[in-house]
C-alpha cells in the first residue's frame, strides 16, 4: 500500500481492475535476518506482519502442496498471494475471476522487479494443490483461495 486516502480505499504501486486489489498475501519464511521461519501473513495497510505459523514442518507442508517442489522450502521467502472473490465479484460478477488472474500476474510482476532491484531474483509457480494449500493457509477454496506462489532469494 503506497497510500490511505481518504474515502476507504488505498493507493498502491500495482494495477488492479477497478482498484478492487483481491489480494491477501502470506509470506513463508525460510531465511531471512531478523525473522523467525514460518508462516506470515501480510497486513498491507499496517505494513506489518502477523504470525499464523511458526511451527517446526510448515515449510516441508507448504512444497508438498506446491508439488514437492524444494525451492519452496529452501528459498529465502517464498510469497503466496490469496484472492478475496467478493473484492472482484461484486462489481464485475464472473468476469471478475478473469480479472484476479491478470491482476496477480501484475502483483507478481513488481514480486520480481523488487527482487531484482536488490541483486535476488523470483520463481512464480502455479503448480500447487489448490485443497492442500487452502487448507494450510486456513482458507475455504471457495470465498478465499490460493491463487500464485512465488519462491524468492538470492541468485546462485
Amino acid at each position: 500500500v503506497k497510500d490511505v486516502v481518504a474515502r476507504p480505499a488505498t493507493l498502491r504501486t500495482v494495477p488492479s481492475a477497478g482498484a478492487r486489489h483481491p489480494f491477501e498475501t502470506y509470506v513463508l519464511v525460510n531465511r531471512v535476518e531478523g525473522l523467525g521461519p514460518g508462516l506470515y501473513r501480510f497486513l498491507a495497510v499496517d505494513h506489518k506482519l502477523q504470525e499464523v505459523d511458526l511451527g517446526g514442518g510448515i515449510a516441508d507442508k507448504i512444497a508438498d502442496a506446491c508439488h514437492r517442489q524444494r525451492f519452496v522450502k529452501t528459498s529465502a521467502a517464498t510469497f503466496i498471494f490469496t484472492a478475496v472473490a467478493y473484492r472482484m465479484y461484486w462489481r464485475y460478477g464472473e468476469r471478475g475471476y478473469r480479472y484476479m488472474h491478470l491482476d496477480a500476474g501484475h502483483a507478481c510482476q513488481n514480486l520480481y522487479l523488487a527482487a531484482e532491484a536488490i541483486g535476488g531474483g523470483a520463481c512464480a509457480i502455479g503448480a500447487f494443490y489448490d485443497e492442500a494449500l487452502n487448507s494450510l493457509l486456513g482458507l475455504d477454496g471457495v470465498n478465499q483461495f490460493a491463487i500464485y506462489v512465488a519462491p524468492t532469494g538470492k541468485k546462485p
